[in-house]
C-alpha cells in the first residue's frame, strides 16, 4: 500500500511517532506481537488518536471541547472530505476489508468483536476468537487506510457478508454514502454552522451510520437506533473512526436545552428483541473512572 508519506513534513512524521508512543502509555501499551492483543484491550486507540491528529484533527477537537466542558468558542467542526466509491484509495481499502474477512473462521461478528476489543469498548469483556483468527486480523487490518480514505466501509462489509450462505435472506441494503452526503449538503449546507452545532440529529434506522457520518460535519450530537445488533456495533466502530462526538459524548454545555445527550451503546435489556438503541453511558463511566484511557 502506497501511503504517499511525501505529503507530510518531517515534523509531522516525527510528531506522529511521538504521539503513538505517548498515547500507548495511556491505553494499555502496544502489543509487541499478535499474541499480546488478548492482553492489550484498547491497543488500537493509540493509532486512532495519532492518525486522526495527522489527518483530520477530530479527536483533538472533541477532547478539547470535553476538557473545556462547553462547545462555546470551539470553532468550526473539522470537516471530513468523504471519499467516493471507485476512487483508488477506497478500492484498495475495500480490498483490505475483504482480506480481513477472507479466513475460514472469520465472520462479520468475529471481526466486529476484534475491532470492539481493540478500540476498548465496554461490550467486549474478553476476546474469544482463536489465536489464528486474531493473528489474521492483526496482520491484515490497516487503520491508516481507513482514516486516510474515509468511507462507509462497514456498511459495504455487512452488505457483502449478509449476502452469503445462511445470511443471504437478511438483505442488508445500506443507503450509498454519495446519496447521504448529498442529503447532508442539501439539508445543512449554506446555513449557520454554529446553530447546527447546538442541535441534535436523529436517525431511527441508523444501520452502520451512513446518514450520520456526513452529518458529523454539521452536528456534535445525535440519537440513533436500529433493529440489527451487528449494524449498531459496526456503527459504533465507524463513529470511533470518524465521529468521536457521536461515539464518546460527554457532559458538555452549549447544546440546545431541549436536546438530550446521545446514547450510543447497546442497552442490555434490549438485546432480546425489537430495536437496539445506542447508549454510551457505560463507556463514559469507564472513561470518567480512568481518564488515562481517553486522552
Amino acid at each position: 500500500m502506497d501511503y504517499n508519506i511525501t505529503r507530510f513534513s518531517q515534523e509531522q512524521l516525527h510528531k506522529l511517532q511521538h504521539d503513538v508512543q505517548m498515547y500507548a502509555t495511556y491505553t494499555n501499551g502496544l502489543p509487541q506481537s499478535h499474541s499480546e492483543v488478548y492482553m492489550k484491550k484498547g491497543w488500537l486507540l493509540a493509532f486512532l488518536y495519532s492518525y486522526d491528529s495527522l489527518l483530520w484533527g477530530r479527536w483533538d477537537y472533541w477532547m478539547d471541547i470535553v476538557g473545556k466542558g462547553t462547545i462555546q468558542g470551539s470553532g468550526p467542526i473539522p470537516q471530513i472530505d468523504w471519499s467516493s466509491k471507485g476512487q483508488a484509495g477506497v478500492t484498495q481499502t475495500l480490498k483490505m476489508f475483504e482480506q480481513c474477512l477472507d479466513h475460514p473462521e472469520s465472520t462479520i461478528y468475529t471481526f466486529a468483536e476484534w475491532l470492539l476489543w481493540s478500540l476498548n469498548t465496554h461490550e467486549i469483556k474478553e476476546l474469544t476468537i482463536s489465536k489464528e483468527l486474531n493473528e489474521h486480523y492483526y496482520r491484515k487490518f490497516d487503520l491508516f487506510q481507513v482514516l486516510d480514505h474515509p468511507f462507509d466501509y462497514l456498511s459495504e462489509a455487512l452488505m457483502n457478508e449478509t449476502g452469503k450462505g445462511y445470511h443471504s435472506g437478511l438483505g442488508y441494503y445500506p443507503t450509498p454514502l454519495s446519496l447521504t452526503q448529498l442529503m447532508a449538503t442539501l439539508t445543512y449546507g449554506g446555513k449557520n454552522a454554529e446553530d447546527y452545532k447546538k442541535q441534535t440529529a436523529y436517525d431511527p434506522c441508523v444501520g452502520c451510520g451512513a446518514l450520520l457520518l456526513p452529518a458529523s460535519n454539521y452536528y456534535l450530537r445525535a440519537y440513533a437506533q436500529d433493529i440489527s445488533l451487528i449494524a449498531t456495533q459496526l456503527c459504533k466502530i465507524q463513529f470511533l473512526f470518524y465521529a468521536p462526538w457521536f461515539a464518546c459524548p460527554a457532559n458538555v454545555k452549549g447544546f440546545d436545552e431541549e436536546s438530550e445527550p446521545i446514547k450510543l451503546s447497546i442497552s442490555p435489556d434490549l438485546q432480546g428483541e425489537g430495536q437496539f438503541a445506542f447508549n454510551f453511558e457505560e463507556l463514559m463511566e469507564e472513561i470518567n473512572q480512568n481518564d488515562k484511557s481517553y486522552v
